[in-house]
């Protein structure tokens, strides 16, 4: 495990406690709208919405300092020579990634998406790279839904589809199932996710088991005269429950058991409503733990509705 640093995290607890006391005492004192939850009632920009819908979304990540980036081979590949990853053991990593996401509702209760993008990786070490990545398929079902309320079945596969030895992808399909869950009040919306990352092939003993978790609270603006502005604080952590990670230490390749790293981001950001069917995410989001995938995040996207 890398080394833990000093973090305000009360601070970030504080900051979604605050979204949480609001959102119930406003649906102690005010009635919830007895209209149909539409994707335009998710805010948040990281975790996965419950909502089923037909919609586009183009996104742009810029990540900074991604260490120990093949941690159970979730990023990249493991080295040659028992893997196919990159060819020199990496210090750190910058890298960008371009996707569009398109999700279709054959119904109310069910949908299918696709997640496909370019990859431009940044290395400290290995060379520069870019291309096509790994891509993201799957499926929703509505498990339960009523007029404030979902709870939302996900099965996501990843395809290896990107090139692993220039760090474009980690050349092995994965699964990863999940519940989404979305409540909404009068002006506020808490959102949330549990997945569960599951290698299929890959490095053995180096790929591993991944949990997902993660929560989100947005808020509506428009009772002090901004519609438009939807803020949102998310909170995402991630445990790996076996695998390794190599990394390129100060005096050579350092190999450690991933099992129990925990990582865990906050992230920060806005919806800004254009129309009744399109918006524009931007975000940031830092690792508030010594163990991370990497140091800082930003994300803006588009979000179609149609």
């Amino acid at each position: 495990m890398s080394p833990s640093a000093p973090i305000a995290a009360p601070r970030w607890i504080l900051l979604l406690g605050l979204f949480v006391f609001a959102g119930l005492a406003d649906r102690a004192f005010a009635q919830a709208p007895d209209l149909p939850i539409s994707v335009g009632d998710s805010g948040v920009g990281y975790v996965d919405t419950a909502v089923i819908a037909n919609q586009l979304r183009v996104r742009f990540d810029s990540v900074y300092d991604a260490d120990a980036t093949n941690r159970a081979e979730y990023l990249w590949a493991w080295s040659p020579p028992l893997g196919p990853g990159p060819p020199l053991d990496e210090s750190s990593t910058d890298y960008q990634r371009v996707s569009a996401y398109l999700e279709w509702a054959a119904n109310p209760m069910f949908s299918v998406f696709i997640d496909a993008g370019a990859m431009f990786a940044n290395p400290v070490i290995n060379a520069n790279a870019g291309g096509i990545g790994d891509i993201e398929t799957g499926f929703k079902v509505s498990l339960y839904e009523d007029c404030d309320t979902l709870t939302t079945f996900q099965l996501k596969a990843y395809a290896p589809t990107g090139d692993a030895s220039r760090a474009l992808g980690t050349r092995h399909v994965s699964l990863e199932p999940g519940i989404l869950f979305f409540q909404r009040f009068d002006r506020f919306t808490l959102e949330g996710e549990l997945r569960d990352w599951i290698p299929i092939g890959g490095t053995p003993g180096r790929q591993g088991n991944i949990l997902r978790y993660g929560l989100g609270a947005s808020t509506d603006l428009s009772s002090i005269g901004l519609p438009r502005v939807r803020p949102v604080v998310e909170f995402a952590g991630w445990t790996v429950l076996n695998g390794q990670t190599r990394f390129l230490g100060p005096f050579g390749a350092v190999i450690e058991d991933a099992d129990g790293d925990t990582i865990v981001n906050a992230k920060v950001g806005s919806r800004f409503i254009l129309d009744q069917n399109r918006d524009i995410y931007v975000g940031y989001g830092r690792s508030l733990t010594g163990d991370r995938w990497y140091q800082d995040i930003l994300r803006a996207e588009l979000r179609l509705r149609f």
